[in-house]
């Protein structure tokens, strides 16, 4: 599963690329987490440390609490709780269930520190998890082409499912129910994505899906697909005929635009051949863990959740509290017996979308800038071709000298 550490690994973050936490930067080491829960269970300090250190570590503690024998981070406000992991053994562990299990299938490392530090806590888990994916196989050979020069030119969206683009991967290994590819479906705005396990990729298939995501979230205002325009004709006839949707199914123009733009569609694709390839005849089984972890993870362009975005709410993630959704016996309830309640909380609603909604959009120009600028250095290192006259050559026949490292690229 491991490769050896030396091996070029292909598109790795450094560390500094990503987000650090405060806590993060402080003393990476175990035993300033150990001298915490000495301090925090037996409200003792270690022998040898001076009074300097004393104050600092009475200071910090103060972010700790015990619960069950167990050490928890809660942060400045208390507002969260993450369990200290101090054991070597235990990190590594950790790292493989979140980047390997069936909800994490060879993730990367931005993702993998997301869904790591949603539930456990230690000093210097960024470096961890660069240094584990570094090392890891899979992730080195897995086939991606971020160093291509793309031209941005983002459609321009308002809420979710107003542009979704189709997609397809395939063929893979035929299941028990016959399924040998995969039709994707994801939103502009949200970056919600759908997967359909299908027995071949014709254009009735793909109509079904899409038919399925209209009774599901409602009509698109635009739908562009992968696929030729012939294709894309019938996609719009099945979805006609079938299923008595006026909604038309357009090419997507490479050279125009690209429709996502953030590499969802690209990351998806990779995790679902990566599960495939673990879960051969039964993969059409685990596509849906794998979305959902697509749905939870915090978008690198939008700053949100696709789940968020869709529901306005965080989902329940799975081994945390179940939702009760048969409790009636709610404090809330008597606040929506009337119209006007009723009307004054959906007009609240209303004004928290509209706003997160107008942040999204500011965050998706800035990578969309960004990434003109990632554009505009590529086109800087193109060197112009030197022209040497015969006539007035450099060098003596037997005079060249020997190239310097400088100048071996």
């Amino acid at each position: 599963m491991f490769a050896n550490a030396t091996r070029p690994a292909l598109e790795m973050l450094s560390v500094d690329s990503l987000q650090v936490a405060e806590e993060e930067v402080v003393e990476s080491s175990s035993n300033k987490l150990g001298d915490i829960y000495t301090f925090v269970a037996k409200g003792s300090f270690p022998q040898s440390m001076n009074p300097l250190r004393k104050k600092n570590l009475k200071r910090y503690a103060q972010k700790f609490i015990m619960d069950e024998g167990k050490l928890y981070y809660v942060g400045p406000k208390k507002d969260e709780k993450r369990e200290v992991v101090i054991e070597a053994d235990r990190k590594r562990q950790i790292f493989l269930d979140c980047h390997f299990n069936d909800i994490g299938h060879h993730l990367g490392q931005k993702k993998t520190v997301h869904r790591i530090q949603s539930k456990y806590y230690w000093l210097g888990i960024i470096k961890d998890v660069v240094d584990w994916i570094k090392v890891c196989e899979t992730c080195q050979h897995a086939e991606r082409n971020k160093n291509l020069a793309r031209t941005v030119r983002p459609i321009k969206v308002d809420a979710p499912w107003d542009v979704v683009g189709i997609d397809t991967i395939g063929p893979f290994p035929e299941t028990q129910r016959g399924n040998k590819s995969v039709v994707l479906i994801i939103d502009y705005f949200s970056k919600w994505p759908e997967a359909f396990p299908v027995p071949k990729t014709d254009a009735l298939s793909v109509a079904r899906c899409v038919s399925t995501c209209i009774y599901r979230f409602g009509a698109p205002k635009t739908i562009v697909c992968i696929q030729k325009e012939d294709f894309c004709d019938e996609v719009t006839r099945q979805l006609s005929d079938r299923w008595s949707l006026v909604q038309k199914v357009s090419p997507f123009d490479q050279l125009q635009l690209n429709p996502l733009h953030d590499c969802t569609a690209p990351l998806l694709k990779e995790a679902v051949v990566q599960m495939v390839s673990e879960k051969h005849a039964e993969w059409d089984d685990f596509l849906d863990p794998v979305l959902f972890l697509f749905r939870t993870s915090t978008n690198s362009t939008t700053r949100f959740t696709p789940y968020s975005l869709m529901f306005s709410r965080k989902a329940n993630l799975p081994n945390r509290t179940t939702l009760n959704l048969l409790n009636c016996e709610s404090p809330e309830h008597d606040m929506l017996c009337t119209k006007e309640k009723a009307s004054t909380c959906m007009t609240i609603i209303q004004e928290q979308q509209n706003s997160v909604k107008q942040l999204v959009i500011t965050n998706m120009n800035a990578a969309y800038k960004q990434e003109k600028k990632k554009n505009a250095k590529r086109r800087a290192y193109t060197v112009a071709p030197v022209t040497l006259k015969i006539a007035d050559p450099l060098f003596s026949v037997g005079d060249v000298p020997s190239p310097k490292k400088s100048d071996i690229h």
